[in-house]
């Protein structure tokens, strides 16, 4: 069974995506990679996963993540519905199956500034930044303009699709679900 790897920066839609999926395929399983770094983060706080560029949230979790996916396929006879800011969009697809489904989501390049009006336009009663000011989300998320270029050329460079989430969430989010059904 294919898994579907939902990748991209904070707050671009990734977990209410992968909701609609699971909604569509309920048989799928949904592995939060938020949930696995937090779970490390608790158990394991030598390995110092907190920050984003700790060599060990680069090296360690892409490799736990994919081994996990890996195990939960066999367990489960169904696939996997993986979400989450891996970081470095090259670094986990080396591990991934060539037949998995891959869906990168952002904001194509645009300011910090449009990115804020964006989260606050999206955000949920239930989103961690809805009460956040401006000033807040700006520090939290100093070089997500940098990482959502990256993650842009990235996809370009190697043929992924990448999917603007700033606008008409809901009809990207149903065009993403055409795409996953073609494919599976």
């Amino acid at each position: 069974m294919k898994n579907i790897y939902i990748i991209g920066v904070p707050r671009s839609g990734k977990t209410t995506l992968a909701r609609f999926i699971k909604l569509k395929y309920p048989e799928f399983n949904v592995i939060s990679f938020e949930a696995v770094r937090n779970g490390f983060i608790k158990s394991q706080p030598n390995l110092n996963m907190e920050s984003r560029k700790s060599k060990a949230r680069q090296k360690i979790l892409p490799q736990f993540l994919i081994e996990f996916v890996y195990w939960n396929n066999i367990i489960s006879s169904y696939g996997n519905i993986v979400e989450g800011s891996f970081g470095n969009i090259e670094t986990i697809i080396k591990y991934i199956d060539k037949n998995d489904i891959i869906v990168c989501l952002g904001f194509n390049r645009r300011n910090l500034r449009e990115i804020i009006d964006g989260i606050k336009k999206n955000d949920t009663q239930y989103d961690y930044t809805k009460k956040w000011t401006d000033e807040q989300i700006s520090k939290h998320f100093y070089d997500i303009t940098e990482k959502d270029k990256e993650n842009y050329e990235f996809c370009r460079k190697h043929n992924l699709n990448y999917y603007d989430t700033y606008e008409n969430r809901k009809e990207v989010f149903l065009h993403i679900l055409e795409y996953i059904e073609r494919q599976l």
